[in-house]
């Protein structure tokens, strides 16, 4: 799978439906914060920014959009939860392919 359809997947995939099946979110101002599942975090550590569809980690550092966080929360490649967020998103992967 290409960078650029991942892009395009990460584009699309809402990143605060995807972190807030993982993690409980809270509202503060124009982000959203919560515990880093990525490190032992006793502090909302996590930042989501739903404007730029990215989060990150004042803690560890891990920051990235929702391909990125699906990846490393569940131990597999990107290109792995591109596929699953391709088709959950309707993208048809064959006119795509390389």
């Amino acid at each position: 799978m290409s960078e650029e359809l991942i892009l395009q997947i990460q584009k699309k995939a809402g990143l605060t439906e995807v972190v807030s099946k993982y993690i409980l979110l809270n509202n503060s101002r124009k982000v959203l914060k919560g515990r880093c599942p990525f490190h032992k975090d006793d502090t909302t550590s996590l930042m989501i920014m739903p404007e730029s569809n990215i989060f990150k980690c004042f803690g560890c550092g891990a920051e990235g959009g929702p391909v990125d966080f699906v990846a490393r929360i569940e131990s597999v490649s990107r290109e792995e939860v591109a596929g699953r967020m391709a088709k959950e998103l309707g993208f048809t992967l064959n006119k795509f392919a390389q």
